[in-house]
């Protein structure tokens, strides 16, 4: 269970605040995105993280894996969209706790920025300067995820 805590520490917060481009604060004409929005920017995507690895398939299951170099677990779960926000709930191989995260997005011109709205260990989101524009950009097209997924022995 602590590696998997590790890791969503370590991969979601270095998606969120890698360099220059945490954008610090929700300029004041953001408009949220519709649920449509949000879905386009996941659904058949792979997210590429720190040290993690997520397929959002189109069906709304997740599946990813720990480590780089080396895997050292595998998780499954959902994902689904509200609104602007999208929710994932993934539980890792071994252990019976789910993990949440979510996030949720807004625009500005064409700049599109998000925020870690619900952290999967309980803490409490920046709501004033937690706000990135570079998340979506961490997310490439297709599955990335399945055949190492299936070769590191994923459920």
């Amino acid at each position: 269970m602590r590696k998997f805590q590790i890791f969503l520490a370590a991969g979601v917060v270095a998606s969120l605040t890698s360099g220059p481009v945490l954008a610090g604060k929700l300029p004041k004409d953001a408009v949220p995105l519709s649920a449509d929005e949000v879905k386009a920017i996941y659904s058949g995507k792979t997210g590429l993280y720190g040290t993690s690895t997520e397929y959002y398939a189109p069906d709304g299951t997740t599946r990813g894996f720990v480590g780089k170099s080396k895997i050292t677990t595998t998780f499954k779960g959902t994902w689904s969209v509200n609104g602007n926000e999208i929710c994932a709930k993934n539980k890792p191989k071994g252990e019976s706790k789910i993990y949440t995260d979510c996030n949720k997005y807004w625009h500005s011109g064409k700049k599109i920025f998000d925020l870690w709205a619900t952290h999967y260990d309980g803490s409490t989101p920046d709501m004033k300067n937690g706000y990135a524009t570079d998340t979506a950009k961490k997310l490439k097209s297709g599955d990335l995820v399945s055949a190492k997924y299936a070769a590191a022995g994923g459920e």
